[in-house]
């Protein structure tokens, strides 16, 4: 039985989503690729048991059940082929929030923290408004996809506390190989770096190979990091704000613990832990269903600009639901890249300067949608840039 269901577009401009109300400052006809979630539906099994839980009427204080933690070591082991101690799983309601109260409580007013560039900005934003010194480590960028600098990074790591990693990858979409985690470890090792790894992606892994946290690579790492993770990429449930953080090191986690009691943060909300069971638990066939259908997009994505508009090059990557375009072949600047896609297209991305140094003359375009809304998309692009070429041609 099809459990994914992809046929019916569903209508979100009436949800206070806030991916499509803040296309709106655009125009309302505006179709957003931008924000990271997807225009698809959670599964079946987690639709009926919120409605269930709706249905009583009733939204009280809510606790974790006993065996919460066991469903997550389970659904670790079988997808990822990795043991996690139950001990060690720490519940956060956002990883934004947990990568915050670690710079706080953990590091000083002026320490310096590492990161890979281009970056997501909250993750970078979490830095710098916490008083901390963001240290950029530029990616290279080299027949069209992504590699570390390690002699780049091992400069970062002299003078950092702090490294925080993003695996897979975001916006690049780089998945990245053991040898890559384990040189990263090597040189955290040697410099005393801690590592905040987010995760949230794990699941979209296209390679041949399972997801790799970079904990298992490392015993150093193991007991020198924060991995953290969610179900809200892969199940499409980042309102419901849940998320679990790793943390093996018995004296972190209890200071961490202590944080997030002494901050507020103990219960989950009345619907996150109930779908976090259920998507865990009962979700796989589903899971294998989206990941071949967003690997479909991503395909359909690379050939239409290959054949359509050639100067559009899709990054090669093979992690994330997320696509990183260069376009410095077509010689526009950022406002007249806006201007073709916003104006002319209808369609919103995230923009490269949005994702600080090295984001110049990319964007980001989110694909998981469906696929009759995707094709849409992609001709709307590509009519936008004929009529951006013919007023260029008019205005000669």
């Amino acid at each position: 039985m099809k459990e994914l269901s992809v046929d019916c577009i569903i209508e979100r401009r009436d949800c206070h989503s806030a991916k499509w109300e803040l296309a709106k400052k655009y125009s309302e006809d505006i179709i957003p690729m931008s924000v990271a979630d997807m225009d698809i539906p959670s599964p079946r099994e987690l639709i009926e048991c919120l409605g269930k839980l709706n249905k009583k009427g009733i939204y009280g204080y809510t606790i974790f059940p006993n065996n919460y933690k066991k469903i997550i070591q389970k659904y670790f082991l079988r997808h990822y082929g990795s043991y996690i101690d139950e001990e060690s799983i720490v519940f956060c309601p956002r990883i934004i929030q947990a990568v915050s109260i670690y710079i706080r409580e953990f590091t000083c007013i002026n320490d310096n923290i590492s990161i890979l560039s281009p970056s997501y900005k909250p993750l970078v934003n979490a830095i710098s408004l916490n008083k901390r010194n963001a240290i950029l480590c530029d990616l290279i960028y080299k027949n069209n996809q992504y590699y570390i600098n390690f002699d780049l990074l091992e400069d970062c790591f002299k003078k950092s506390k702090v490294f925080i990693f993003i695996s897979p990858h975001n916006p690049t979409g780089t998945v990245w190989s053991k040898n890559d985690l384990e040189k990263i470890a090597m040189l955290a090792e040697k410099y005393g770096v801690f590592i905040i790894s987010d995760d949230i992606h794990a699941d979209f892994n296209f390679s041949n190979n399972k997801h790799i946290f970079i904990s298992s690579v490392s015993e150093y790492v193991e007991n020198n990091s924060i991995i953290c993770t969610s179900p809200s990429k892969t199940f499409n449930i980042p309102g419901l704000e849940i998320s679990n953080l790793l943390i093996k090191n018995t004296c972190i986690r209890n200071k961490f613990k202590h944080h997030l009691e002494a901050l507020g943060f103990h219960n989950p909300n009345y619907f996150s832990a109930s779908a976090l069971i259920i998507t865990y638990s009962n979700c796989d066939e589903w899971r294998k269903e989206l990941l071949e259908y967003i690997r479909e997009n991503r395909s359909l994505v690379k050939d239409f600009f290959e054949k359509e508009i050639p100067e559009l090059e899709v990054v090669n990557s093979q992690g994330t639901y997320l696509v990183w375009i260069n376009y410095k072949k077509l010689n526009l600047n950022e406002d007249k890249l806006k201007y073709w896609l916003i104006n002319l297209s209808k369609i919103e991305m995230s923009w490269g300067s949005d994702f600080l140094r090295g984001g110049e003359y990319f964007f980001r375009m989110n694909i998981a949608m469906p696929r009759i809304v995707l094709i849409s998309c992609l001709r709307k692009i590509k009519e936008g840039l004929i009529l951006l070429l013919e007023e260029s041609n008019y205005g000669k």
